[in-house]
């Protein structure tokens, strides 16, 4: 075994990637020997099960429609999307959307994300929320400005389908350095249903390097899901899958790394259905990216993760009596518990909250210490968080020849 395999075989077993990109700044011949498509290959393919270094989140910020939803006033001047950054160390600058305005996307929303992409809707001005409307889509990867607009599957017209809901998906294959997606190798997976008979329908668009490989496929019956998309109540996306909750503590989960639906269960702690729209139970990720229920019910909090890594049913993790969590804080009343209250953001590792008093009270809980912090209106951050990944391969910097 000569050097170069030595090499190889100790650089294939670093533990993450930010480690190896911390390895390839050692020398020229180790970012040589790191930046080679084959040795890529190996290591995405030995670390494939493990969690991928994400350079931070996406929050939609201060949408009218909610804020209307919960009886608040609109805030003024804070719209667009807002990114936050996971460590000082990236630059949320080179994260920005502005970029999206010059490539002629106007009116975007972002809907899902996945590796290094985000997932638009991208409406036209006498679209609204809920008209059924199935939008332009586009895919962009921020760290390289780059974009695919997307324009719906065909003969989905509004008087045929009603339009649900879009979320990414992995491509078919890994592409040549390993990666399962990006801008030449993704899917992108629509809600639909027909009006004539109410049926779920899905369609998959799968995106190649060029247009002639990129094309909707022919549009299937969700099979895999029994009640109408209607029925199916929204929780939150955690650890690249979304959750939704149907009935009898049974939820929906969409797996955005096969784009196939699966079943969970819930333990019988609350009656899930009476609940079912009252919104007080969500799904988001903790602090360690892994999948958590929450849920808010009169003066107490409970969190709950998964027994098991199959992901089929879920088990009490923590409890919090929010009244005397928040005792002590600035501004802190105990009338402010007489009401239920406001579930404002999910984000990885924290949840913020609000009374519905007529002094607005915002507060955040730790997921993980179940501690209260106060949190400012301003920094409401939308209701949920869109993880987006380092780029793979990763950018390797220069380094000094040794």
């Amino acid at each position: 075994m000569d050097l170069d395999d030595t090499l190889g075989l100790v650089l294939e077993r670093l533990d993450s990637q930010a480690t190896l990109i911390r390895a390839a700044s050692t020398c020229k011949r180790w970012r040589s020997f790191i930046a080679d498509p084959a040795f890529l290959r190996r290591f995405r393919s030995r670390h494939r099960h493990a969690r991928a270094v994400v350079a931070g989140d996406y929050f939609m910020l201060s949408s009218p429609f909610r804020h209307l939803a919960l009886g608040l006033e609109p805030p003024a001047g804070r719209t667009g999307a807002l990114f936050v950054p996971s460590s000082p160390a990236i630059d949320a600058g080179r994260y920005s959307l502005d970029f999206l305005a010059g490539a002629g996307v106007e009116r975007w929303t972002v809907v899902d994300s996945r590796g290094t992409l985000l997932l638009l809707h991208c409406t036209l001005p006498w679209h609204h929320p809920g008209d059924g409307f199935t939008p332009d889509l586009v895919v962009c990867e921020p760290h390289t400005q780059s974009c695919k607009r997307i324009l719906p599957p065909p003969d989905t017209s509004v008087d045929n389908f009603m339009f649900w809901g879009s979320y990414l998906v992995d491509g078919d294959a890994a592409d040549d350095v390993g990666d399962r997606i990006s801008m030449s190798n993704f899917r992108v997976l629509c809600e639909l249903s027909r009006r004539s008979d109410g049926v779920n329908v899905t369609a998959m668009f799968t995106g190649g390097a060029t247009d002639s490989s990129s094309s909707w496929g022919e549009k299937k019956a969700a099979v895999d899901v029994a009640p109408p998309w209607p029925l199916l109540r929204l929780m939150g996306r955690a650890a690249g899958k979304w959750y939704f909750y149907f009935q009898s503590r049974k939820m929906i989960v969409f797996d955005g790394s096969t784009g196939e639906f699966s079943s969970s269960m819930l333990p019988p702690i609350v009656d899930w259905d009476l609940h079912i729209w009252h919104f007080k139970f969500y799904v988001t990720e903790g602090r360690d990216r892994k999948p958590r229920v929450f849920t808010v019910f009169d003066d107490t909090m409970k969190v709950l993760a998964m027994m098991d890594d199959d992901g089929g049913e879920w088990a009490p993790e923590k409890t919090v009596l929010l009244s005397e969590a928040t005792r002590g804080l600035p501004g802190y009343k105990p009338s402010f518990f007489n009401q239920p209250l406001n579930i404002l953001t999910r984000a990885p590792g924290f949840v913020i909250l609000s009374t519905r008093t007529e002094d607005w009270w915002t507060f955040s809980i730790d997921l993980e210490t179940m501690e209260a912090a106060l949190a400012p209106a301003e920094e409401d951050l939308g209701a949920m968080a869109y993880p987006c990944e380092l780029p793979w391969p990763p950018p390797f910097h220069a380094c000094l020849d040794q």
